[in-house]
């Protein structure tokens, strides 16, 4: 009977361990992710210099150059500073959905039609759309616009990668939207990539996991970091590797995505496309206050031939997100950070 026990004792251990992680019960799934995290404030990522920057919608910026929304005739001209100084690519982590209100045809609209102001209007017909000045300013430059994915409602975002695959079909294991916030058509067709910056938190609100591909009504898009990296190179194709793909054994079974290929650049995701969050905590260093851009001595060595992302720290802005080494840090520091990964090869397992 003794004998017998050495061997039932294991086995029942073995199949109640089996049961659990199947179950995945929320007391033990909380357990895990505490783990995790506990683990990266041991030895968290060592920020190193990589090419990528932030330039920031700062407090500073926004009491020297005015309060958001910022003109989109100011946002054209930060756009040709940042391409003269030699940025890789610039990517917007902001929805330019509205046309620019302080735009001069815009404005006069909501005057009254009189003698008075016929002149003035006339006059205002002839001077520069800001939307279009914004537009004319992006298509010159590697630019990346960002656009919000919802539940439902809104357009279609427009797609400007392609893709090749390799393996089974894995569309279905990436994050799932029907609905769209998107930008204005003038400035989303003169972007050279257009990306989601969407990212889901876990259930107790924190980011471990950051997507590089979601789905909209089924069709791919890359996240905004994604799309920045693919811009960057000047390479028109993301490669998707998963399950069935040669030298992957899944024994017959479609278990998701393996690695994704950006250009020339790999990057090791889980089965849903997504990279884990290997967290440096907030790094100043990342961060060029907007404001900067504008003076005549900006140095330009400081973006030159790096991926920029462009968002904000303004608290009044309320771009904040939880990470497991933070519990507020700026939502475009994920970005950063994601491709910060990609470059330094720098993944959890």
């Amino acid at each position: 009977m003794a004998r017998r026990l050495h061997l039932i004792v294991p086995i029942i251990l073995l199949f109640a361990g089996l049961a659990l992680r199947n179950a995945d019960p929320a007391v033990i799934a909380d357990f895990r992710v505490k783990i995790f995290d506990f683990y990266q404030e041991l030895k968290p990522r060592e920020f190193r210099p990589s090419g990528v920057k932030i330039i920031d919608l700062d407090d500073e910026s926004l009491s020297k150059l005015g309060q958001w929304p910022w003109p989109r005739l100011l946002l054209a001209e930060l756009v040709e500073r940042l391409a003269d100084a030699g940025a890789a690519a610039i990517a917007f982590d902001i929805v330019f959905a509205e046309p620019d209100r302080a735009s001069p045809r815009r404005a006069v609209e909501s005057w009254p039609v009189t003698r008075q102001t016929a002149d003035i209007r006339e006059r205002v017909a002839s001077l520069p759309d800001y939307d279009e000045e914004f537009a004319a300013a992006i298509a010159q430059a590697n630019v990346v616009t960002g656009f919000v994915l919802l539940g439902d409602g809104g357009r279609k975002p427009a797609l400007k990668t392609s893709y090749a695959f390799a393996g089974d079909e894995a569309t279905g294991f990436v994050p799932q939207f029907y609905g769209s916030v998107t930008n204005l058509p003038i400035i989303e067709q003169a972007a050279a990539g257009n990306g989601s910056f969407n990212n889901v938190p876990e259930v107790d609100g924190v980011i471990r996991r950051v997507p590089l591909l979601v789905a909209y009504e089924g069709e791919l898009y890359p996240t905004l970091a994604a799309e920045a990296l693919r811009v960057a190179q000047n390479a028109s194709t993301i490669l998707i590797k998963s399950s069935g793909a040669n030298r992957e054994v899944a024994f017959g079974e479609i278990t998701g995505i393996t690695d994704i290929k950006i250009g020339h650049v790999p990057a090791s995701t889980d089965k849903k496309g997504r990279i884990l969050l290997y967290d440096t905590g907030h790094v100043a260093a990342r961060f060029i206050p907007a404001w900067q851009v504008f003076e005549d001595d900006f140095d330009a060595s400081r973006v030159r031939d790096h991926i920029l992302f462009v968002g904000t720290s303004a608290a009044g802005l309320m771009d904040i997100r939880a990470t497991p080494l933070s519990l507020a840090i700026p939502g475009v520091e994920l970005h950063a950070q994601v491709v910060e990964q990609i470059l330094q090869k720098d993944f959890l397992i």
